[in-house]
C-alpha cells in the first residue's frame, strides 16, 4: 500500500507544477502587459520593472496554489481511470479511500504552507509592492500620467495630457486647472511640455510651450475681468510634488499589508472604539428623554441571539422599531438619527472588511483540501484525461473564485457574517466533494474481485 500511494503521488508532481505556472501566467496577463509599458515607454529599469513583477506574484501564489491541486488531482485520477487502473484496484479489493490519504495529506501540508505563506511572507511582499509603485512615481514623474485622465495628484493642481512619451517626459496637449481658494480656477493650454524635478527631488517643474492662460484675478470693489495671456514659454514650479527614487518606509499599512495578528489587533481595537461610542450614545439619548426598550435597538448585532430574535419578532408584529419611533416623535433628532446612523455603519464596514481579511487567510489554503476532495471522484468518472480536464478545473475554480469575490462584498455591505461569506465555497463544494468521496469509497468497499465472463464458464 505504501508503494501505492507513493505511486499516486509522483503522479500529482508534474501536473500540479503544470497547472501552477499556466494558472499564474493567466492571472498575470491581466498586469504583464503594464510592466512592459513601464520598460518601453516610460523608461523604468528592467531590474525595478523585474522586481516589480516578482512582488506582484504574491496573491497570485495564493490562489494559483488550491486552482494547481484541483488541475493535478482531477489528471492523476483521470489519468488512471483512463489506463483502467481505477478498475483494476476496486477488482483486487483495494478501499479507494485509502489511496486518497496521499493526497489528503500532501494537500493538508500545502495548506499549512500557504496559511503561514498568507500570514507572514504576502503582507510583507504587498506593502513592499506598495512602496515600489511609490517610488516610481518618483523616479518617474509621467508613470502616474494617464492619457485622457485627470491627474490630482500634484497639490493644488488638475492636469490633463492628450498624449506623454515616458522616455523623455514629454507631454503634448496639456491642460491644468489652477485651483484658487475663493475664486474660480485658472486655465492654462499648452500644445506641449515637459515634466521634471529640481536637483533635490522635492519641487516638480512643469515648462510648458505655446500656450494660453486665461483667468478671472480678482479686483478691488468686487468686480472681476477676464484675462488671456498667450506664451511661449511657461514654467510652473510645484512645491512637495515628488521625491527621487528611494526606498520609503511607509508607518502605514492597508488591510492585506497586515498579518493576521495585526488584523485581529486592529479589529479589536475598532470594537472598543465601537463600543465607546454606543455608550455615548445610549447616555445622550437617555438625557434627551429616549425610552430605555429603544436603546436595545442602538446596535442590534451586539444583542443576544434570543434578544434578537425578540426584536426581530417585535418590528415584524408593530412594523416599526422602537428607536425609530423614538426619533419620529422628535423631528428635532433627525440630524442625531442620521449621524448615529453613518457612525454606526462606517464602524461595522471597517470591522467586516478586517474580518474578511482575516478569514481569507485561512479560507483560501483551506481550499487545496476540499479540490481534493472534489477532483478525486470527478476524475474517477473521466475516461479520457485531455482538455476536458483543464476546462472542469477552471469552471470549479472560476465558480469558487466568484463565491470569493461575491462574499467579500456581501461582508462589506453587511449581507452576510464575515466567516460565512468566505468560508461558504469551501463548505459547498467540500459537502460535495465528502458526498462523492464516500459514495466512490462505498463502491470500492463493496465491489468484490471479478472474475471476466471467460474464466467464470471455465470455472464453472
Amino acid at each position: 500500500m505504501r508503494i501505492l500511494r507513493s505511486y499516486i503521488l509522483r503522479l500529482h508532481l508534474v501536473p500540479f507544477l503544470l497547472g501552477f505556472g499556466v494558472v499564474t501566467f493567466i492571472l498575470e496577463m491581466d498586469v504583464l502587459f503594464d510592466y512592459l509599458d513601464l520598460v518601453v515607454n516610460r523608461g523604468v529599469a528592467v531590474g525595478v520593472v523585474t522586481q516589480l513583477f516578482l512582488l506582484s506574484l504574491g496573491y497570485i501564489v495564493a490562489l494559483s496554489a488550491p486552482c494547481a491541486v484541483l488541475i493535478a488531482v482531477l489528471m492523476t485520477f483521470g489519468r488512471l481511470s483512463q489506463d483502467n487502473e481505477i478498475i483494476a484496484l476496486r477488482a483486487s479489493g483495494v478501499n479507494l479511500g485509502s489511496i486518497l490519504l496521499g493526497p489528503l495529506a500532501a494537500a493538508l501540508v500545502l495548506a499549512t504552507g500557504l496559511t503561514l505563506f498568507n500570514n507572514h511572507v504576502l503582507p510583507e511582499t504587498n506593502h513592499a509592492f506598495a512602496n515600489l509603485l511609490i517610488d516610481i512615481g518618483r523616479m518617474r514623474p509621467t508613470v502616474r500620467l494617464q492619457e485622457g485622465v485627470f491627474i490630482t495628484d500634484f497639490p493644488g493642481y488638475n492636469l490633463l495630457v492628450q498624449s506623454v512619451n515616458g522616455r523623455t517626459n514629454e507631454m503634448r496637449g496639456v491642460t491644468i486647472y489652477k485651483l484658487n481658494p475663493g475664486g474660480p480656477p485658472t486655465t492654462i493650454i499648452a500644445r506641449r511640455g515637459t515634466l521634471s524635478y529640481t536637483p533635490d527631488g522635492r519641487t516638480a517643474v512643469l515648462r510648458l510651450r505655446d500656450g494660453e492662460i486665461h483667468e478671472i484675478p480678482p479686483e478691488e470693489g468686487g468686480s472681476r475681468r477676464y484675462r488671456r495671456m498667450v506664451f511661449t514659454t511657461h514654467v510652473i514650479y510645484i512645491a512637495g510634488a515628488g521625491g527621487l527614487l528611494e526606498r520609503s518606509v511607509r508607518d502605514t499599512r492597508g488591510d492585506r499589508e497586515l498579518s493576521a495578528k495585526a488584523l485581529t489587533a486592529e479589529r479589536t481595537r475598532l470594537r472598543g472604539e465601537y463600543d465607546q461610542a454606543i455608550k455615548r450614545r445610549r447616555e445622550r439619548l437617555l438625557d434627551l428623554g429616549a425610552p430605555v426598550q429603544a436603546l436595545e435597538s442602538l446596535a442590534p448585532e451586539r444583542l443576544p441571539w434570543g434578544a434578537r430574535l425578540t426584536g426581530v419578532v417585535r418590528r415584524l408584529v408593530t412594523r416599526e422599531d422602537p428607536l425609530e419611533r423614538f426619533f419620529a416623535s422628535r423631528p428635532d433628532l433627525g440630524t442625531e438619527a442620521d449621524l448615529w446612523r453613518m457612525e454606526r455603519d462606517a464602524l461595522r464596514r471597517r470591522d467586516a472588511s478586517l474580518s474578511v481579511e482575516i478569514h481569507k487567510k485561512f479560507a483560501l489554503p483551506a481550499a487545496c483540501v476540499v479540490f481534493v476532495l472534489l477532483g478525486a471522484p470527478l476524475g474517477m468518472r473521466v475516461r479520457r484525461a485531455g482538455p476536458a480536464v483543464a476546462f472542469v478545473s477552471i469552471a470549479f475554480f472560476l465558480f469558487y473564485y466568484l463565491c470569493l469575490i461575491g462574499g467579500e462584498e456581501l461582508a462589506n455591505r453587511l449581507l452576510l457574517p464575515p466567516w460565512i461569506s468566505m468560508w461558504l465555497p469551501n463548505l459547498a463544494l467540500g459537502g460535495w466533494g465528502v458526498a462523492a468521496t464516500l459514495k466512490a469509497c462505498d463502491l470500492g468497499r463493496r465491489s468484490a474481485p471479478a472474475l471476466p465472463r471467460h474464466a467464470a464458464r471455465a470455472a464453472a
